[in-house]
């Protein structure tokens, strides 16, 4: 598990809440245009690349972007560690305020100095130990010739960013680096994507510029090489699985030349020496895999179990079946789907299937068998099975656990707690020590039972400062007594990270472990677990 935010003062917490309160309206407005523009069909400029600069310059004339003057030095609200989707997102909290250059700077000529880089594939740029890179200045375009432009190479020029950059380091000035980072991984192999929604940025904190040399480019012509040095006792980002800056090699179309990111080794992070003891523990039920991890020098595994991807009901157990909605159209109109009615008018889920940034009620009513709509609707989100790489790992101190290994958005459906429901009368009969028993019944008297058939919602553990929500959702029956207990990102979960949700919240929640001590090492941590 990768190491939580350092606790955060009253008035950064303040600044914190408005840097995510402007991304939830950024990616609000996002999807709005983004349905609208794919509508319009607006020939060859793709309706995404518009919809996100377009969202970000509305904002901008609304002044919705959060700390407009440009600074050197961290910005307020924003942590070390912090992963963002979009580039545009990076203009509207005010990390980075240019939309393609890779040099932000502030002052002109002599006077400039960087405020921050972006250190992507598009230049020859490389990581050359742990916390080390070597930065191409800006301009020359020596490594990308666009088939539809006429521009050829030419030598890159000391000004502007370029400028800015010999500045700060000749004033020992920091200059925030923001990393893009691989995410996807294939047969063990890290590949790039062009695409937005496929590529995650990391603010990796504050860096010096250390030494300036020019050399030849790909095509021959003179370029900036910066030499950065991260500045010492910053929080460590601790991204796993290797996440890499690749170089371009345009002859190939692949990117060549990867250099893992190597990161200071902080309490909390995954071991260095972590092997694999099972390759999927779902044996192919899951649409990825679900690896188990120990470190290198514990063979131990978990009792065995029967992986399960659907809740499996007692037989004394009545199913009212629920009557589905009679959209054909993808239940667009919200005034006419009995599903999204019964949300109170309003669909739970935006555009991406995440979770609307306005949904206050625990309750979901999703469409499902009964219904007439497609299963592509955007109603249907929890029954679509996970949708990120996850691991168990054996904890220090709680038993097993899970941790992500790919960056998961804030309002994303992770897993659902699956088992075997029964009616608390049966449980006298049932529990044993390691029972990972979920009381769902609300005074009805339910609970789920995942001990001998569930899935990797079992392993996930308590925490008071939890990353994960739990919502009651609905669309096999309309019994309100057992709902299917789901859970859902309640932030931006960095790869590397442990999943947990607070057990307290939950009522009834008997916990897996015979104690009720709390080990979760969060800042809000109040020592116990109610069972």
């Amino acid at each position: 598990m990768c190491e939580e935010p350092l606790p955060l003062s009253a008035s950064c917490s303040k600044e914190r809440t408005k840097v995510k309160q402007a991304l939830m309206v950024y990616r609000d407005l996002f999807c709005k245009l983004l349905s609208e523009y794919e509508a319009e069909q607006l020939g060859h400029l793709k309706p995404k690349t518009k919809a996100l600069t377009e969202a970000a310059m509305l904002m901008r004339k609304k002044h919705q972007w959060e700390d407009t003057k440009k600074q050197v030095g961290h910005v307020k609200g924003i942590e070390v560690g912090d992963q963002f989707q979009y580039r545009a997102e990076l203009n509207v909290i005010g990390l980075h305020r240019q939309f393609s250059s890779g040099i932000d700077y502030i002052g002109k000529g002599t006077n400039s100095l960087a405020t921050s880089i972006v250190v992507t594939h598009r230049y020859a740029n490389a990581i050359k130990s742990c916390g080390s890179l070597v930065y191409i200045g800006h301009g020359g375009n020596p490594d990308v010739r666009s088939k539809s432009s006429n521009v050829l190479p030419h030598d890159q020029k000391l000004e502007v960013g370029n400028l800015a950059l010999k500045n700060s380091m000749d004033a020992k000035s920091p200059v925030r680096v923001i990393l893009m980072k691989a995410c996807a991984r294939f047969d063990g192999m890290y590949t790039f994507s062009n695409s937005d929604s496929n590529c995650r940025y990391i603010y990796d904190g504050l860096y010096l510029v250390e030494k300036m040399t020019q050399g030849r480019g790909k095509f021959g012509k003179l370029v900036f090489k910066f030499t950065m040095n991260r500045i010492l006792e910053q929080p460590a980002t601790c991204v796993s699985f290797k996440d890499v800056i690749m170089q371009n090699d345009s002859s190939s179309g692949r990117f060549a030349g990867s250099t893992p990111m190597k990161r200071n080794k902080s309490k909390g992070c995954a071991a260095q020496k972590d092997v694999v003891r099972v390759n999927d523990v779902s044996k192919g039920k899951e649409k990825f895999p679900i690896r188990l991890v120990t470190s290198i020098d514990c063979v131990e595994i978990p009792p065995s179990f029967d992986y399960i991807v659907d809740i499996i009901y007692s037989e004394r157990f009545n199913q009212p079946i629920l009557h589905g909605c009679d959209c054909v159209d993808g239940c667009v109109d919200f005034k006419k789907c009995g599903c999204i009615v019964k949300n109170g008018g309003t669909i739970p889920y935006d555009c991406n299937k995440r979770l609307d940034s306005q949904m206050k009620s625990s309750l979901i009513y999703e469409c499902g068998p009964s219904c007439k709509c497609s299963k592509s609707c955007i109603n249907r989100v929890s029954q679509c099975g996970i949708q990120f790489q996850l691991e168990i790992f054996k904890t220090e101190l709680k038993g097993w656990g899970v941790r992500t290994r790919s960056f998961v958005p804030s309002g994303s459906f992770v897993c659902e707690y699956i088992g075997e429901v029964h009616h608390n009368r049966e449980a006298g009969s049932r529990l044993v020590v390691d029972d990972y028993i979920f009381n769902i019944g609300d005074g009805k008297g339910f609970f789920i039972d995942a001990t001998r058939r569930g899935n990797i919602g079992r392993f996930i553990n308590h925490s008071c400062s939890p990353n994960l929500h739990v919502h009651d959702i609905f669309y096999g029956h309309n019994e309100k007594s057992i709902p299917h207990k789901v859970l859902f990102a309640i932030k931006d979960i960095a790869a590397g990270r442990e999943l947990s949700y607070n057990y307290n919240c939950c009522k009834g929640r008997i916990i897996k472990v015979g104690s009720n001590s709390c080990y979760c090492g969060s800042p809000q941590c109040n020592g116990h677990i109610h069972i």
